[in-house]
């Protein structure tokens, strides 16, 4: 099965000519400049790239919670001016990001506030109760996140995101705090969800293995100021799992790739 989430209509996003420049010590840095690329609805789009290349910035130009220096941001054919309905951004730091006085499901009823209001106490805990299901938190929804692992505490924040039902996921490094299997797992968690709710989902990661594993495409970035090396269609058939799918010659292919054009730039040699 090679079929993804992609829909071959108008891109759900569209970055336009995007710049983006801060003013350090006096001087201004250039993090890219003139970055442009389209992404379909459905799609699993990875950004990848040598260290410092600003993969999180772009992903923070696209979210609305930085304003590009240059170009345009596009959702829907909506200029961006600023965080858009229907994008959720899931940070890195996921200990920072629930709530410790708060229970699982009372953390994933957050994100409810101010996304569906109106809604009953009985609709309010089935919609909770659902999304603690989809994410695998059943028998844990009493519980305080001092209580779970960091991979549990991992689900319930991408539950509190998809509970507000997005049009698009951001994700910047979600797992890179986790053990080597608890990350396996969650990439596994991460993709059933993808394949299951209508979400187009972005996703920063330092892991080209984890890129491929996960993505339907690849943008590899190049060292600041930035330009996009690479846009990689990933043809490895779904569903995908971390045993047959990493022993494939296709999967070694795109990663060796992938992770010798960023290897090679971090010790200093141009693309």
């Amino acid at each position: 099965m090679t079929a993804t989430n992609e829909v071959q209509s108008a891109p759900i996003i569209e970055v336009r000519n995007a710049a983006k420049r801060f003013a350090v010590n006096g001087q201004s840095l250039t993090v890219f400049d003139g970055i442009s690329c389209s992404i379909p609805q459905g799609a699993f789009l990875s950004i990848v790239g040598p260290s410092g290349c600003g993969k999180s910035t772009l992903l923070k130009l696209i979210s609305g919670l930085e304003a590009p220096s240059g170009g345009e941001i596009l959702f829907n054919g909506k200029k961006v001016t600023g965080p858009a309905d229907g994008m959720i951004y899931v940070f890195q730091q996921y200990t920072k990001s629930i709530f410790p006085w708060r229970t699982v499901i009372q953390n994933i009823e957050f994100g409810l506030n101010s996304h569906k209001k109106g809604l009953s106490r009985t609709e309010r805990e089935d919609l909770c109760r659902h999304y603690v299901k989809l994410v695998g938190l059943e028998g844990y929804e009493n519980y305080f996140p001092y209580q779970l692992s960091g991979g549990m505490q991992q689900r319930v924040v991408i539950a509190r995101a998809l509970i507000c039902e997005p049009s698009v996921l951001l994700m910047d490094e979600p797992f890179s705090a986790v053990d080597a299997l608890t990350r396996a797992i969650l990439q596994e968690l991460i993709l059933n969800i993808w394949r299951t709710i209508p979400v187009t989902i972005l996703f920063v990661t330092h892991d080209v293995e984890e890129a491929v594993f996960l993505s339907s495409r690849i943008i590899s970035l190049t060292k600041s100021p930035a330009k996009i090396h690479e846009d990689v269609a990933i043809d490895l058939a779904y569903p995908r799992d971390q045993i047959t799918t990493r022993a494939e010659p296709r999967f070694h292919a795109l990663r060796q790739r992938l992770f010798a054009s960023i290897f090679l730039q971090e010790k200093g040699v141009a693309p």
